[in-house]
């Protein structure tokens, strides 16, 4: 059994130094149907994580930390919430961390069968499902 949802409109905002003293330190801010979706403190981890979904975006548009700028990504991307261990560990999926429910956890990237990405992961009430500690190893989405 697993939860599944598609997002497939989104648009990303650059800050400027006013926005960005509101926030959590976040630079980069993305918007699914004009709601909030994800944040990022680098111009780095934005790129990195549109890419990883392979979402399009002009690269080029998304300015350096500190000026305020709009635009659209073009594609989809899925996220599934498993509440199977083996069905989750079943996946042949690229291991990335996770953040999901305020832990860091193991995400699965995979393609689904219409070429979607998709980032799997254990729902937060599976109780054995894997955790990191904030900070240690490689970039977290």
């Amino acid at each position: 059994m697993a939860y599944q949802r598609t997002y497939n409109s989104l648009s990303w905002c650059s800050l400027d130094r006013q926005q960005h003293e509101k926030t959590c330190g976040y630079w980069y801010v993305l918007q699914e149907h004009h709601g909030p979706h994800t944040a990022f403190r680098t111009r780095e981890e934005f790129l990195a994580w549109a890419a990883l979904y392979r979402l399009d975006l002009d690269a080029d548009a998304v300015p350096q930390i500190g000026t305020h700028a709009y635009g659209r990504l073009s594609g989809q991307y899925r996220r599934t919430s498993h509440l199977s261990y083996d069905e989750f560990f079943a996946i042949d999926g690229e291991r990335i961390r996770l953040m999901d429910n305020g832990e860091v956890t193991l995400g699965l990237v995979a393609n689904d069968a219409d070429g979607t990405r998709n980032v799997h992961h254990l729902n937060c009430n599976m109780c054995d499902r894997p955790k990191f500690e904030r900070g240690a190893g490689p970039q977290v989405f």
